[in-house]
């Protein structure tokens, strides 16, 4: 989505006060562009395909339950989705709906409807958010299937931090906060139209290196490899960036002044294998000394 994290709690409370911006769900599933015909959905990824660089990929044939549905008064209608089946991730649908066996594997997957690009042949690009809301509101009660649900929108504060703490406090993903005022931009998300504030936690783990810079970094550092002491012994755990361009600069300048220090690592959650989910570099911890940061096996 390309949607920017939110920076901290205060970053936070001023997007959830800020009466411009609206708030959903945030889902962790493949997101699919899906189009209303006359005779049922075709269902598209958002990426091109390797053989033909210039079309999305379809994935009409791998999700039949979703292309039967017909509402031909509908017809040239256009909805960003995100396609989710109950405790699967993205990758494993994603390569399940690729080899067309997700009706097998996982059954009857189900879109959820965020977002709407053409209304009955109308593009509505042109149109802030808040007037395309009152199209997926029209769109709610023309377009209903069990397997096609809309995402509520949350508008007031006090509305957002109830869908924020209920969606936490279930185990999901976060909720997005979307500017009413902004665009639909096509292949992107101008900076501050999207947020996304996701669950997470912070781990002080022990810098081991660094990885080479790509593109615009390709003169300095990439990521910074993180651990922490597993039985004993110093183990790599995952590699994380999020550094501003002057910890970036003197990282790569001076590397030796970092490793073997500690660090905040800001994750969504640690993983069985002991990785962190979504890694970001949070903050030196110059506080603490290298060998307390320890995970022990089967700690969440």
């Amino acid at each position: 989505m390309n949607a920017q994290g939110i920076k901290n709690q205060d970053h936070l409370n001023w997007l959830i006060c800020n009466e411009n911006y609206a708030a959903q769900e945030k889902l962790d599933g493949m997101r699919c562009i899906a189009h209303v015909t006359k005779t049922g959905l075709r269902i598209f990824s958002r990426s091109a395909g390797v053989e033909d660089p210039t079309r999305p990929l379809e994935k009409t044939a791998a999700l039949p339950h979703l292309a039967s549905l017909r509402f031909p008064q509908l017809a040239n209608t256009v909805l960003d989705t995100e396609i989710l089946a109950p405790g699967v991730d993205a990758a494993s649908l994603s390569g399940a709906i690729h080899s067309r066996e997700v009706g097998r594997t996982y059954g009857q997957v189900k879109a959820f409807v965020f977002d709407v690009l053409r209304y009955r042949g109308e593009d509505l690009s042109h149109k802030t958010l808040r007037e395309r809301i009152a199209v997926l509101d029209i769109l709610n009660g023309a377009l209903q299937s069990p397997y096609v649900i809309f995402l509520p929108w949350a508008f007031t504060a006090k509305g957002k931090w109830s869908l924020y703490e209920s969606v936490l406090s279930r185990g999901g993903e976060g909720i997005m906060l979307k500017r009413l005022d902004a665009l639909y931009v096509q292949g992107g998300r101008p900076a501050n139209n999207w947020l996304k504030a996701k669950k997470s936690a912070t781990f002080d783990c022990v810098v081991m290196g660094f990885t080479k810079g790509k593109g615009k970094f390709n003169d300095r550092i990439g990521a910074m490899i993180f651990g922490q002491y597993v039985d004993g012994k110093l183990t790599e755990l995952g590699q994380a960036s999020g550094m501003s361009d002057a910890e970036r600069a003197d990282m790569s300048l001076r590397p030796n002044n970092y490793i073997g220090k500690v660090v905040m690592i800001k994750g969504m959650e640690r993983l069985k294998s002991g990785a962190i989910r979504h890694p970001q570099f949070a903050g030196m911890r110059n506080d603490k000394d290298r060998h307390q940061c320890r995970w022990y096996q089967n700690e969440q």
